[in-house]
């Protein structure tokens, strides 16, 4: 399945503050699209000091009272039960996993919060999430102070916090907002002298596989259950909805959950499986809790990787 936006330029910019196996895969190697998608048009070397600055400005008091971004339906009280249609399932607190967390950052009009996931690369450093995450889209810029958690739940940070060096959008995402470009890439600073895919795993790329099929879906939703900053999963089939957008159906994917892994052939040993999607694009994901969207995952969001990944 091809876009017409095929071969446009990326944009690239630095953050100045702040496996499993079964699905078939189809990856590209470098070629005109790839080389065309490395284009950039800024890019900005990270210092130690705006890492470090990063790293203290998220204290847990800011992370608690950071607030989604986006739409992603209605929020609402603390036992409160929005009506659900029949047959929906509703989505499940749980524990989280490595390779799955929290993304912070600071996007000039407060502190936010959405969710990403590490991503198998060659440079190790590699997140996915939505773009509009990362970059406000049209007429907007770049966010700031983006510190990625793996498996935050309930304020604890058992793989510590780690801090951004790089953040990549296609230009159509950026001069237009094109929902079907809703996905951007993420590089961080190794922590501790390792890089954060040898120290929480990583899920690789699912692409061009349809819709149709069963896929673990997991996020950080600001209330769930009546439970703050835990992780939900749902299990649910994929369905189409228009060329390059896909659809899944469960209750509870309130804001904080753009930019959630669609996970085909999750493997419950490793706690990994392959990126399918991620919650974005039509609607900025979706405008109530339980029907979710995500861009339709081709090989734009490879050669897109190529491009991040270089710059890693």
């Amino acid at each position: 399945m091809r876009r017409t936006r095929v071969g446009l330029t990326v944009a690239v910019v630095t953050a100045t503050a702040a496996a499993g196996t079964g699905a078939a895969v189809l990856l590209l190697d470098d070629g005109p699209e790839a080389r065309a998608a490395a284009q950039v048009s800024a890019s900005e070397q990270i210092s130690a000091a705006d890492a470090g600055q990063t790293e203290r400005y998220w204290t847990d008091r800011r992370m608690a009272a950071a607030t989604p971004v986006g739409g992603r339906g209605e929020q609402p009280q603390i036992g409160a039960s929005a009506a659900v249609p029949k047959g929906v399932p509703r989505a499940t607190a749980f524990g989280g996993v490595p390779s799955i967390g929290a993304l912070f950052f600071n996007n000039g009009a407060g502190d936010h919060y959405c969710t990403a996931s590490v991503v198998h690369s060659y440079s190790r450093r590699l997140l996915l999430t939505a773009a509009h995450c990362i970059h406000g889209g049209k007429g907007k810029g770049y966010v700031r102070n983006v510190a990625f958690v793996p498996k935050y739940d309930r304020g604890r940070r058992p793989y510590g916090t780690w801090t951004a060096r790089s953040l990549t959008v296609y230009r159509n995402w950026q001069t237009k907002s094109d929902p079907d470009l809703d996905f951007g890439y993420i590089a961080l600073n190794p922590r501790n002298g390792r890089n954060v895919q040898n120290v929480v795993g990583a899920n690789r790329l699912g692409l061009n596989q349809g819709t149709g099929k069963w896929v673990n879906v997991a996020g950080y939703p600001r209330i769930v259950h009546d439970r703050r900053d835990r992780p939900i999963y749902c299990r649910v089939k994929t369905r189409r909805q228009a060329r390059f957008q896909i659809r899944m159906d469960c209750a509870g994917f309130y804001g904080g959950t753009s930019g959630s892994p669609w996970l085909l052939n999750y493997s419950t040993r490793s706690h990994t499986g392959y990126i399918s999607g991620v919650i974005g694009g039509y609607q900025g994901g979706g405008n109530v809790h339980y029907t979710s969207y995500s861009p339709y995952f081709d090989n734009d969001v490879h050669n897109l990787r190529t491009a991040a990944d270089k710059r890693a």
